[in-house]
């Protein structure tokens, strides 16, 4: 069978005129083989060549970082299989050129990989940042309420339009803050930088900075002078476009702080695609990894905003020298939940856990699948 799909598959290319060529590369991104830039059918045809090879006994050519960069599949094996996803993936694309070959790699996750009862019931997910592998999941398709992962989001479409200098006041649209929200302190009046606002947001998870920034980054791009509650929802339809940028085509947002809501869900797996991007975002890293901050805005008030994660308190139990952010989650419907990164043995792991029962089990989920799986 494998013999007659590595027969298949060069009869292919051989018909498209790409010949196996075994290249070489010093670093790799994941599918792109010969490291050209990108994935295409001439990657798929190494593979072929070098998986011939090896099974009429000979040596593989590829160098490390080649084998890292064909194994798409993460197991182990350098295969037809790998050349047949690259293939497809060539062959995909054709229609939909923006879709990156890790995002495809990420949708094509449909079933769990190994895990123990401990973890069942929630949906979860390893992923590993430098070979851009998933390499523990399970559920990362099932819709999910995305809780204050959402703030994410909604400080990746405001970075895009709005300088962080710029002084903004607190306006009305405090009174769209939903009642046990967590919060900035923020009160209507109070001027501060947008920094300031991302910075309250993002720490200490404020609904109410996440209003504020929304609806000053509306009416800027816009142009207009709209409603509290246009603003919002112009606000939303930015959240939505550049969620459509990144591949999160499972996820769908109708407010800026996560509060469960109707038509508000999404995936681990848009999640995934979410923090890839926001890890390359210098401001949403930096207050991400932050453990704590004092803060004195341009109206004189003085704040100390905490992160919400306990991997970046030194005073908690579940302190973890290793982690870098990213972002804690709490509602009814979502469970408690957590995105972390963690810097572990000079590599970037990203873990993800969602539909927990108590805050702490949160953590102890986390910190069982990073220590177990890497």
């Amino acid at each position: 069978m494998a013999k007659k799909l590595i027969c298949c598959l060069l009869s292919l290319l051989c018909i498209l005129g790409l010949c196996p060529v075994i290249s070489s590369a010093e670093g790799y991104s994941l599918g792109d083989v010969n490291s050209d830039g990108q994935v295409s059918a001439i990657d798929a045809s190494d593979v072929l060549a070098c998986y011939s090879a090896v099974s009429a006994g000979g040596k593989s050519a590829f160098t490390a970082s080649q084998q890292t960069a064909a194994d798409v599949n993460n197991d182990g094996i350098i295969d037809a299989s790998d050349a047949s996803t690259i293939l497809a993936y060539y062959s995909f694309i054709s229609t939909n050129p923006f879709k990156l070959f890790a995002n495809y790699i990420i949708d094509g996750c449909n079933s769990s990989t190994t895990y123990n009862t401990y973890y069942r019931n929630n949906t979860y997910l390893l992923y590993d940042l430098d070979e851009e592998k998933l390499i523990n999941y399970h559920d990362i398709h099932k819709r999910i309420s995305p809780a204050s992962f959402t703030k994410l989001l909604t400080a990746a479409v405001v970075l895009k339009s709005m300088n962080t200098d710029t002084v903004v006041t607190v306006g009305s649209e405090l009174s769209l803050v939903q009642p046990y929200s967590s919060l900035a302190h923020l009160v209507q009046g109070n001027k501060l930088t947008v920094m300031d606002l991302l910075t309250g947001m993002l720490l200490n998870s404020g609904n109410d900075a996440a209003y504020t920034v929304a609806v000053v980054t509306a009416r800027s791009v816009s142009g207009h002078s709209m409603s509290d509650s246009a603003a919002v929802s112009y606000f939303c339809g930015l959240m939505n476009d550049f969620a459509a940028e990144l591949d999160m085509n499972e996820s769908n947002f109708n407010n800026p702080d996560g509060y469960d809501q109707s038509g508000l869900y999404t995936t681990a797996a848009d999640m995934l695609k979410l923090t890839r991007y926001c890890l390359t975002v210098p401001t949403i890293r930096e207050i991400t990894s932050t453990a704590q901050k004092r803060v004195t805005i341009a109206s004189g008030q003085t704040f100390n905003w905490k992160s919400t994660n306990y991997l970046l308190d030194t005073s908690s139990k579940y302190y973890r020298a290793d982690a870098t952010g990213v972002k804690t989650g709490t509602t009814a419907d979502a469970g408690t939940c957590l995105i972390a990164a963690f810097k572990k043995n000079s590599k970037t792991y990203i873990t993800l856990v969602s539909g927990c029962s108590s805050d702490t089990t949160r953590y102890d989920l986390t910190l069982s699948i990073i220590n177990k799986y890497t």
